[in-house]
């Protein structure tokens, strides 16, 4: 814990000297800037949506969601800005209520709040925690520092937007997965002022309540906080969960030209686990558990806390500094199988990170910068007990984990002509993975990883809102302890990092009634990591493959199908989101050119919206996956399934509104998620059944 403590206050220190260096007006002089070239600003994803949704007030070390919008079409590549009107009128829990009908993310329940969720078949293979997208709230890094991680940490209710950045367009702030990033950016006192109390109520005994309030002081700084309990007996057999989560932050007004802005959460999470049953039992009886699930009191039980800083400082002729600290502490109790026992973990993560960005003219072109560096440590105290029926035993396992990470990273877009710019990115990435084992110290291991990732991209802008682009990066990502640490192994297993070259090309914009947003990729991926389980509570297994494959299509297209249909300033748009997945091996020794398991090769979201002047609306919507590989030798799929849905909403006053959400309205038996196999029958227990028809609705109140 010394080297904990000194870390993170070593960079706290870095941090407070960089604020004092830079508040000093001798060294807070404007840069000379050229003027800013005009760019696209394409609106949301249907044509106005929702006409107030981009003219929340923003701050400096928060923009708001035009701004924010704005800054992320500058990528020449799939990026995505998800206000929070599309997921705040339904009951939204977790990343398939809110980031479902993004083109290219492939986001399914598991159970309660856990979801599996890949871009670009990232983490393609995991049936648990989250691996293969690099995850951030409010730009900090959110998962551990070895790349694993929970989202059930996550409250939407506190979310004023979710930035998606696809494979290599995550690269500028960071990110090096194959799948890219998750940037979850939350309300502030300026975004969201007042008071909100909202009360929700559903199937399956749902319950859940938030209260949340914004406060905006003379001096401009300004105050938000939001309180959670919710508490569910799940679709399933024994999937009961009870979660509070508590957030707030705090920006402080410096200057006219400096903000810092502190982040804190708390949450106290109790998950049960109704794991795998075979594909009968799902589609037969879909409600139950897995009998060992019961007998062994499957649940995941997590308390964390999470701290950090933000500090920016407008330094005058469009260049910004941004400089920030965190520390975050997770306790995990998380009994599972009887073969692997009850997994009690302490962990800690902190870390340093600052960023430079702004624009100037070479000669007649206009230029772009972004530039920072982000380190990410943890130290992980990680036992394990025997499992007697959700209880602890007798210690089979004590180790002692630390990952580290740093990555340095650039990007520039220089405009060769005013319709044209020209994208280079270079990004340094430099990875260790450490456990001592306490109880059989010959066991203890290290490895290090490092990497030079490049990406050239070219944005160009035939018409005021038509995007045209295409990019080639290359991707890295080390393995984390459940790839390294298995079974019966001493030491680390052998396991290369994965990387891959990822080629994509595609176009948005709007026109007229149409707004698009369409990429296709192909990645060449090298080493890359999959899993596979072995059954009979024997934990995945996980191995490099040679070579693979995964291409792809992700269509996003809006239509506004008329306007004042019935009444004048009536609205009918129609969304579609369709995503094409083709993984495969390429001429492996054992698995030859087989697709890659995980993942439906055709995935479809759809919602039809109609909204009235009187402030109510009624949608319907429908989701459509079709059979998917469920083993490597590819002789077994899980079928294929389609679901309806439908919402409405209705505006009393500006105090006051209700919403209502029905799902699975036909009440259909499905497969939601499953876990790979080498080999898959009708008789492994690999499948997770989806919920059927399920009512939830609400209320919200402003005071």
């Amino acid at each position: 814990m010394i080297f904990v403590r000194s870390g993170f206050v070593s960079g706290l220190l870095v941090h407070m000297f960089l604020i004092s260096i830079l508040i000093n007006p001798v060294y807070a002089q404007e840069f000379k800037g050229g003027t800013e070239l005009n760019e696209v600003v394409i609106d949301a994803p249907i044509p106005e949506f929702d006409e107030n949704v981009f003219e929340l007030p923003g701050t400096l070390t928060v923009p708001n969601n035009q701004e924010a919008k704005k800054i992320i079409q500058r990528t020449p590549g799939g990026v995505y800005v998800v206000g929070a009107e599309v997921f705040e009128d339904k009951f939204s829990l977790n990343f398939q209520d809110t980031v479902s009908h993004v083109p290219g993310v492939f986001a399914t329940k598991r159970f309660a709040e856990e979801v599996r969720i890949s871009i670009r078949g990232s983490g393609i293979e995991r049936n648990f925690h989250q691996k293969g997208l690099t995850g951030f709230q409010d730009g900090v890094p959110f998962g551990s520092a070895d790349g694993s991680g929970d989202y059930q940490e996550i409250d939407t209710l506190t979310l004023q937007r979710i930035e998606i950045h696809k494979g290599g367009n995550s690269m500028q702030y960071g990110g090096n997965t194959l799948g890219g990033s998750i940037n979850m950016i939350s309300k502030t006192g300026h975004s969201n002022p007042g008071n909100q109390l909202r009360l929700e109520m559903g199937s399956d005994d749902t319950f859940r309540g938030n209260l949340q309030s914004g406060r905006v002081f003379d001096n401009g700084s300004d105050l938000y906080f939001s309180l959670s309990g919710s508490v569910s007996d799940g679709f399933r057999q024994h999937a009961d969960q009870e979660n509070v989560k508590f957030n707030t932050n705090a920006g402080i007004k410096l200057s006219d030209t400096a903000e810092t802005r502190f982040y804190f959460s708390s949450n106290y999470i109790d998950l049960e686990l109704p794991n795998t049953v075979t594909l009968n039992q799902a589609l037969s009886n879909p409600e139950q558990a897995k009998a060992s699930s019961l007998t062994d009191d499957e649940h995941r039980d997590i308390v964390s806390h999470r701290l950090s800083n933000k500090t920016t400082f407008d330094l005058g002729g469009g260049h910004k500094m941004d400089v920030g600290t965190f520390v975050f502490w997770k306790d995990l109790f998380h009994p599972i199988t009887s073969f692997v026992g009850v997994i009690d973990q302490e962990s800690v993560n902190y870390g340093f990170f600052t960023q430079n960005s702004g624009s100037y003219k070479i000669g007649d072109h206009f230029n772009r910068y972004r530039f920072g560096f982000t380190s990410h440590l943890s130290d992980t105290s990680a036992k394990v007990w025997a499992n007697n029926g959700g209880k602890a035993g007798a210690l089979t396992g004590n180790t002692d984990q630390s990952a580290q990470n740093v990555i340095i990273y650039g990007e520039n877009s220089f405009h060769v002509t005013p319709k044209l710019a020209l994208v280079t990115t270079l990004q340094y990435v430099w990875s260790n993975r450490d456990v001592f084992d306490k109880i059989s110290p010959g066991e203890t291991d290290g490895a290090d990883y490092d990497s030079i990732n490049p990406k050239v991209g070219l944005l160009y802008k035939p018409s005021e809102k038509v995007q045209l682009f295409t990019n080639i990066s290359k991707s890295y990502e080390a393995p984390d302890f459940s790839d390294l640490t298995q079974g019966s192994t001493s030491g680390f297993v052998t396991l290369d990092a994965q990387e891959a070259w990822t080629l994509e090309l595609g176009t948005r914009g709007e026109r007229g009634p149409i707004a698009w947003d369409i990429s296709l990729y192909r990645a060449w991926v090298d080493n890359e990591i999959l899993k596979f389980t072995t059954g009979g509570g024997v934990p995945s297994t996980g191995f490099n493959a040679d070579k693979t494959i995964h291409q792809g299509a992700e269509v996003g297209v809006g239509v506004q199908l008329g306007r004042s249909l019935l009444t004048k300033g009536d609205r009918l748009k129609w969304w579609n989101a369709y995503t094409f997945s083709d993984f495969s091996f390429v001429g492996d020794s054992q698995f030859r050119d087989n697709t890659i398991p995980g993942q439906p090769a055709h995935f479809y979201n759809a919602e039809l919206r109609y909204d009235h002047p009187d402030k109510w609306f009624a949608s319907a919507n429908m989701l459509v996956a079709g059979e998917a590989d469920v083993d490597f030798n590819n002789t077994f799929t899980a079928p294929g399934y389609a679901i309806m849905g439908m919402g409405a909403g209705y505006e009393i006053n500006k105090r006051m509104s209700l919403f209502f959400e029905g799902r699975n309205l036909l009440d259909k038996k499905y497969i939601s998620n499953f876990s790979t196999a080498v080999t898959a029958t009708s008789s492994s227990n690999l499948f997770y059944a989806g919920d059927q028809r399920r009512f939830f609705g609400g209320i919200r109140v402003n005071f």
